[in-house]
């Protein structure tokens, strides 16, 4: 049987079931960029990260090991602006390691973190949203957090990743130290050690 416009019962449910997928898909776009989940787009300042650092080896103290904020800081690279939660990716956490030959890049932004995977594979990474715990639990991972202690007060307002600190360190003292170790001749070095748990983002 068919309706006034030629179009038969099958056709017409086809139709309609086709646009019902077409504002399913669009109805999840939005919903997406509105809660600012968007996994796409955070793998994709990953990759941009890892080239700015990749093809940018001179203008870094170790070009081995760069944080965010060191590429930041050093012009290579602008803040990126979180597309997965409001205001900026995590400058301390975020950092790409030349390991065996291959850069890998760790994103932190807001409460979701890609770790360490190869920048030639990071369209496929894993996205963890992670989860700070009171203390040491089963599957728990360990995060060591360092900050400077000058006349028993505190150097900086909050404690950083191990490549961030030093990185701020010798910026502020103009100092030319490439580990942990060499920092304590500078400055009282002070730890802590946070928590957290990791769950795959299911997209």
């Amino acid at each position: 049987m068919r309706n006034n416009k030629g179009l038969g019962r099958f056709e017409t449910i086809v139709i309609i079931l086709v646009l019902l997928i077409v504002f399913a898909f669009l109805y999840k776009v939005l919903i997406d960029s509105a809660s600012g989940t968007n996994f796409n787009a955070m793998i994709e300042d990953a990759i941009s990260f890892g080239k700015a650092v990749s093809t940018n080896a001179d203008f870094y103290h170790n070009s081995d090991q760069v944080s965010l904020g060191e590429a930041i800081g050093e012009g290579t690279i602008k803040e990126i602006k979180s597309p997965v939660s409001k205001g900026t990716c995590n400058e301390s956490e975020s950092k790409v390691v030349l390991h065996e030959g291959k850069y890998m890049v760790t994103l932190r932004c807001g409460d979701y973190i890609i770790q360490e995977e190869a920048l030639n594979n990071l369209d496929k990474a894993n996205v963890y949203e992670i989860k700070e715990v009171e203390a040491e639990t089963a599957g728990a991972e360990k995060v060591t957090l360092y900050n400077c202690e000058v006349s028993g007060k505190e150097l900086f307002p909050e404690y950083y990743d191990e490549l961030y600190f030093i990185y701020k360190v010798n910026k502020n003292n103009g100092s030319n130290h490439y580990n942990i170790a060499s920092v304590d001749k500078t400055c009282k070095v002070i730890k802590k050690e946070v928590y957290r748990e990791k769950v795959k983002v299911e997209e």
